[in-house]
């Protein structure tokens, strides 16, 4: 185990990569945390907040169906550079705008435009180059490791958010947001990214978008994870719109006490991470643990439903945290082992189309129905269909192949 762990945090491109996501997320949650409050400052509508989410996803889904045989084309170092520095400078927008007092709504909305036209880049560029980094037997662990810290940094974000905005005000958060973004780009410029052997392809951008789909789809391993993942994002486009009235609203809630329950899931999963990268999980029972794990969200959110205490809250979304990772990073890991590096910039665009293209989804329904049948049935209703797809997934006979290629099983075992 100590082997392990020292030779991934001896790669030194794995700890310019871990320091600058983990760097990226902060300012990131950071500032999306603000302009969720910017918006209901200004609005107090939820119908605004969720217009806010739909504007960053709309965009995002559009370059996210079709820039998959660019990432296999390009340097996905300098990709996921670009965007850094690129959502840094958004930024600088609204806070221009609050020092001139002329922040409106709208400056929000610019910046949600771009931030999802950056997202479909990062994502599958940093998902991608991490297989050419890392040696095959320890990607589980830093697929783990990565989305640990990741949520780490998204556990100390809300809460720090919430006292800056009470105590010190969005100007100065939004400095530290755009300086967090120019760090991290500055730490990626140092992966040592091994040289692209490209070759000449004459095929157009249509066919090789073909090739990703035919592929994606003809693996049922792949496919199916992805459309496991997007229940679960369903219900994340739910909650977008959801928690601020929630925690405001139902449980009379403050700022600070909101960001302590945003805290909650992320926090969750910083451990939950960790537990998934030690425990040994033979391929026999994959299956059942990561939809399990599944089955236990899908809990958590119904439980949401009944509940009246603030401190509660917060423990059901450390409970849910802790029950994801068993299932992403596995999940990641059998994607990264079973795609070839010529084709992944693809397959991991289309998966991340899938499963980002229900969030809209989720988001109109969680401000419209919200509105409409309450906060507390939309916790339900969210609840219950992650829970039954994932008993489904767990009973059928059909999906026994989630357990993985039956030759990986050395691979896993040396990583474990």
């Amino acid at each position: 185990m100590m082997k392990r762990e020292a030779s991934v945090f001896r790669n030194p491109s794995f700890l310019f990569m871990w320091t600058g996501s983990a760097i990226s997320e902060l300012g990131g949650t950071l500032g999306t945390f603000c302009n969720s409050i910017i918006v209901y400052e200004l609005t107090g509508s939820e119908l605004a907040l969720g217009s806010m989410w739909l504007i960053y996803f709309i965009p995002s889904l559009i370059l996210q169906l079709g820039i998959g045989p660019y990432i296999d084309k390009w340097s996905r170092k300098q990709i996921m550079i670009f965007s850094q520095f690129t959502r840094g400078v958004i930024f600088l927008i609204p806070l221009l705008m609050f020092n001139l007092n002329t922040l409106e709504v709208w400056n929000i909305y610019i910046v949600q435009i771009v931030i999802g036209l950056i997202q479909p880049l990062y994502a599958p560029a940093s998902f991608s180059i991490i297989p050419t980094l890392i040696p095959e037997r320890l990607l589980a662990s830093v697929n783990a490791y990565l989305d640990g810290t990741i949520r780490l940094m998204s556990f100390l974000a809300p809460p720090i958010g919430g006292l800056l905005v009470d105590w010190i005000g969005v100007s100065f958060t939004l400095v530290l947001v755009c300086s967090f973004f120019a760090i991290s780009g500055l730490l990626l410029m140092f992966l040592k990214e091994p040289p692209l052997h490209m070759e000449k392809v004459r095929a157009t951008w249509f066919q090789q978008f073909m090739e990703g789909i035919r592929f994606f789809i003809g693996q049922p391993l792949l496919l199916w994870l992805g459309i496991f993942l997007a229940f679960v994002q369903f219900g994340v486009g739910v909650t977008m719109v959801v928690n601020l009235p929630f925690m405001m609203k139902e449980l009379h809630g403050s700022y600070t006490q909101y960001g302590y329950f945003m805290a909650g899931f992320p926090l969750g999963y910083f451990f939950g991470s960790i537990l998934a990268s030690k425990i040994n999980l033979r391929p026999t029972y994959r299956r059942l643990i990561m939809l399990g794990s599944l089955a236990v969200g899908g809990l958590t959110y119904m439980s949401m439903s009944f509940i009246t205490s603030i401190p509660l809250a917060i423990t059901i979304e450390v409970i849910a945290g802790i029950a994801l990772p068993f299932f992403t990073a596995n999940s990641t890991s059998l994607y990264q082992q079973t795609v070839p590096n010529h084709l992944i910039g693809k397959v991991f665009s289309i998966r991340l189309f899938i499963i980002r293209a229900v969030m809209p989804l989720g988001i109109l329904i969680g401000g419209a129905l919200g509105e409409l049948w309450g906060i507390r049935t939309m916790f339900l209703l969210i609840g219950m269909i992650i829970c039954l797809s994932s008993l489904l997934g767990m009973c059928l006979p059909y999906f026994r192949f989630l357990n993985g290629p039956v030759d990986q099983k050395d691979s896993i075992h040396s990583a474990i």
